[in-house]
């Protein structure tokens, strides 16, 4: 609610209507199907704007959430290190540290210890410094080398151009949008004919049982010739099948 008497007014379209009463600023407003909305608060006299104060407020929250949704949260990763580790490793944890540099993360290296090798404190220090430099063109040590019981460890942060990191970020994002779909049929590895799917398995049982009839035919059959042949159990055999 407008209290004071008087307002400085912008109209709908933009356009500076000057010093103006309070009441005759709310009934513009009301006559255009608006809101009067007061913009300026500390300036004597406020600043007040003819608008739709919904469609204001909607404008505003759309605003913000695209702000965040471009924002992304810095994490932190980490790389771990041994004193005794080779050049080739040193290496290899360089550049999965430098991917994560150029995504604007927080990359934490931290060197372990195990046994004896608390003693050999200068050797530990040598491969840490050797990490640093190779990373020195994307990144600054945000936090010094420091002793944490059997580990020493320092932070770096990311020195890469904001918009160089969201472009990446957008590459990524096109590359994984553009990934050619995987063919859901299985190939036989010799012929390179698609295989038939396990669902025709029953169809397999139902032929090797087709194939047991004939057998039991046969063996049925059999059985007949044998009773015509010898007679009934206890009867002696057809004298067309004795001899004479």
């Amino acid at each position: 609610m407008i209290r004071i008497r008087q307002v400085r007014l912008i109209d709908d379209s933009g356009a500076m209507v000057g010093v103006v009463d309070t009441e005759i600023a709310r009934q513009m407003a009301w006559e255009k199907g608006l809101d009067l909305v007061e913009v300026s608060p500390e300036a004597r006299p406020p600043v007040c704007k003819v608008m739709d104060y919904g469609k204001f407020l909607y404008t505003l929250k759309k605003k913000e959430h695209e702000s965040k949704k471009k924002q992304k949260k810095v994490e932190t990763k980490e790389i771990r290190l041994r004193p005794k580790i080779a050049d080739h490793d040193v290496g290899y944890k360089a550049k999965q540290a430098r991917d994560f540099l150029l995504d604007g993360d927080q990359v934490q290296v931290t060197m372990l210890f195990r046994g004896r090798e608390m003693s050999h404190m200068d050797v530990a220090r040598v491969v840490m410094d050797a990490f640093i430099v190779k990373l020195a063109d994307i990144s600054k040590v945000d936090r010094a080398p420091k002793m944490e019981g059997r580990r020493l460890s320092l932070l770096l942060r990311s020195t890469v151009p904001p918009k160089q990191i969201e472009s990446r970020r957008q590459a990524a994002e096109d590359a994984e949008g553009h990934e050619p779909k995987k063919h859901s049929k299985q190939h036989d590895a010799g012929s390179g004919a698609p295989v038939e799917p396990t669902g025709n398995a029953p169809h397999a049982t139902d032929h090797a049982a087709t194939n047991h009839q004939p057998l039991n035919q046969d063996k049925t059959a059999q059985k007949t010739e044998s009773v015509q042949a010898n007679g009934p159990a206890g009867q002696p055999p057809s004298s067309a099948a004795s001899t004479p």
